[in-house]
């Protein structure tokens, strides 16, 4: 992957990163990432309905899926990391060409 940093409008720098996807990172890494993840929650609905008529939705952690679960959403979300398992994705640049 290549990267390209844009300054002060003087000149930019081409430089290179080694970018990972979620199955290729350690267990550190994986952890670090389970770590930031933790208190994003997300919802789903469970097709049944309270005593209100109000749909029920439960809350789940990532960090509490299954590994292939965070795989697949990580592939499902095009996530990509350094090799401490941060993010780095927002860094790619695509040529328009």
């Amino acid at each position: 992957m290549v990267f390209t940093q844009g300054g002060t409008g003087l000149m930019s720098k081409l430089i290179k990163i080694r970018a990972y996807e979620y199955a290729e990172l350690n267990d550190k890494a994986k952890d670090n990432f389970i770590n930031s993840m933790w208190d994003m929650s997300f919802e789903t609905e469970t097709g049944e309905y309270d005593n209100n008529g109000d749909m029920i939705i439960e809350y789940d952690y990532f960090g509490e899926w299954e590994l292939e679960e965070q795989i697949d959403f990580c592939e499902s979300n095009n996530y990509l990391f350094n090799k401490h398992g941060k993010l780095i994705g927002h860094l790619e640049e695509q040529d328009n060409e």
